[in-house]
């Protein structure tokens, strides 16, 4: 195989090995979104003062963003919208969390937790 030949076929792998990665990323932010809404309904239902709650989008939306690829998997740092009422308040804010995202395993690192102190 010629330089030129070989220079293009690296050219392609990368392009492909770079389009995997992005698709990859994806699918790590994906997850990490679906366990940071199921941590929160969790938390919130768990909370003895919350009478109503919900994860829709109200201040913010979600996000997730790569932060960080080992051999253990993808961490994914999550921020996702939640609101709450109780006897006395209303609040809308904005979940900060991290997450490890194996190949078959989402695994919370922590953030901050949610809800009111009751």
């Amino acid at each position: 195989m010629d330089r030129r030949a070989a220079f293009s076929l690296l050219l392609v792998l990368l392009v492909v090995a770079a389009g995997t990665v992005f698709v990859l990323d994806r699918e790590a932010q994906r997850r990490a979104i679906a366990a940071e809404e199921t941590r929160l309904q969790t938390e919130l239902a768990a909370s003895e003062c919350v009478t109503t709650y919900g994860t829709s989008a109200t201040v913010s939306d979600e996000s997730a963003s790569v932060v960080g690829r080992s051999l253990d998997g993808w961490t994914v740092r999550v921020s996702h919208p939640y609101w709450y009422s109780t006897n006395r308040s209303h609040a809308d804010a904005s979940s900060e969390s991290v997450y490890v995202v194996g190949v078959e395993s989402v695994r919370y690192v922590g953030g901050e937790s949610v809800g009111p102190t009751c």
